[in-house]
């Protein structure tokens, strides 16, 4: 009896392994020998992202086995396509119904912040042969190199004006997939005017996982147990670069998940690596004057004659971000030309476009924007204020020091005598080196009148 036990037991732990692994036992080295299909493999290629990473390519063999995932690695490392691919793969191409007899969308991703969902919502429209910079000859990523399926669509419930037209005006029949926040999905899928929007998919991601759970709890718990409650359970996938505990215990017991994987690639809460740390003592009304000067010098050392680098500032919050923006677009006029990411602004899709496409050199954002937005090669990360706690950091520093970027990053927290505490607690909890810097003196040079005017143009503005 104990031989036949250790047998079974064995057994599975093979069973996971060439899960994650292949059949062969080793890692494989692209898209198409995971079983991604051919076109969307392509189409990966022709995007940039020619080989999977390694949280990418373990994911894969989880998800495309249609085995529930957790999924778990440090910002910066590819986690999006390591869900977004395999489950895209799961869907029928070509459709194996007409859009208009779709019951409901195959796939839903769920975010917590709408400046992901919009970022999400885009990623997988170029994916499906959407073309985000039309005004660029020659690019590979065009719609004429794109060898799959027409017709995909995909959609966003990410604010009550998606919502209205969904429930009133037919926003989301005949599409494919849907990328929204548990906030809207949840009020779409209840009365009045219900739609049964889980009731049909085959796939359910959820991004950034915790925070979903952490701020929405309740939609989280209605929309899963709707998707699962259809004839044939979807395979569901959890991601983060941090997982609540108990999380994976909870789905299970709640019906969400059947035996779930976890795929953890590396520490748990691990800083990228090649980023610098450092901070400054500052009282708190001192802070915009003496980060704008520290802006200016990060430049000088840059080079005169080099592009300006690409820098995020996190405000504490979106009150703050709006009274700083207008300072620092003054201030900083002629040195960064400056983007805005608000939770309540103008189309976050402008913003982010502004920002990807180098037409702004400095994004202004809440924390909201610090989880999961993947913007290229940022080699600034600002904190104007205090993170609220070593997970917010490790978010926000995220932004920097991303796979594939060509610059490491340095992140840079000012912070008041009462707050230094909690940063120093935070360096050592995330185990990375904190250096104290001084602030950058006044600009202001003996017989040099441009400077001087310039220094009193810029308390003008700031105070």
């Amino acid at each position: 009896m104990w031989q036949l036990a250790k047998s079974v037991y064995f057994s599975s732990i093979r069973d996971r392994l060439q899960q994650l692994l292949g059949k062969e036992g080793v890692a494989l080295a692209d898209w198409a020998k995971l079983g991604v299909p051919e076109w969307l493999a392509d189409r990966l290629e022709h995007l940039g992202f020619r080989f999977p990473t390694e949280v990418q390519k373990r994911a894969a063999r989880v998800l495309l086995d249609r085995s529930d995932a957790i999924i778990q690695s440090e910002t910066g490392s590819g986690k999006t396509l390591s869900f977004l691919v395999p489950l895209l793969s799961l869907l029928d191409y070509p459709p194996v119904l007409y859009p208009d007899d779709l019951k409901g969308p195959q796939y839903v991703v769920v975010v917590p912040t709408k400046e992901l969902g919009v970022q999400m919502a885009l990623l997988i429209f170029k994916l499906f042969g959407g073309n985000l910079n039309p005004g660029i000859p020659g690019s590979s990523a065009n719609m004429f190199n794109y060898k799959g399926p027409r017709g995909i669509k995909v959609k966003g419930l990410l604010d009550k004006e998606e919502v209205l037209l969904a429930k009133n005006n037919g926003y989301l029949r005949s599409v494919h997939v849907v990328v929204g926040t548990p906030a809207c999905l949840a009020e779409v899928c209840s009365e009045p005017n219900a739609l049964p929007v889980m009731q049909a998919v085959k796939a359910v991601a959820v991004d950034e996982v915790d925070a979903c759970f952490q701020d929405h709890s309740k939609a989280m718990e209605l929309l899963l147990t709707a998707a699962c409650s259809s004839r044939q359970k979807p395979v569901i996938a959890f991601n983060g670069a941090t997982i609540q505990e108990g999380l994976a215990e909870q789905a299970v017991q709640m019906g969400w998940m059947e035996d779930p994987v976890t795929v953890r690639v590396g520490r748990v809460g691990q800083i990228p690596g090649g980023l610098s740390h450092r901070y400054m003592v500052v009282d708190a009304p001192r802070k915009l004057a003496v980060l704008c000067r520290q802006m200016r010098q990060d430049l000088r050392a840059e080079g005169e004659d080099l592009p300006a680098p690409r820098v995020m500032v996190f405000a504490d919050s979106e009150a703050d971000a709006r009274q700083a923006a207008p300072p620092l677009r003054s201030v900083l006029w002629g040195d960064h030309k400056m983007s805005v990411l608000l939770p309540s602004g103008e189309e976050p899709i402008t913003a982010l476009h502004s920002f990807r496409d180098n037409k702004a050199t400095l994004m202004l954002a809440t924390p909201a924007a610090a989880r999961g937005l993947d913007l290229p090669a940022v080699s600034y990360v600002y904190n104007l204020g205090m993170p609220e706690d070593a997970t917010g950091y490790l978010h926000r520093a995220g932004r920097a020091g991303r796979i594939g970027s060509p610059v490491k990053g340095i992140v840079t927290t000012l912070v008041t005598q009462e707050e230094l505490p909690a940063l120093l607690k935070m360096a050592e909890e995330l185990n990375f080196e904190l250096k104290e810097v001084a602030e950058p003196s006044r600009e202001v040079r003996e017989g040099d009148v441009d400077s001087a005017k310039r220094d009193l143009e810029d308390l003008y503005n700031l105070f």
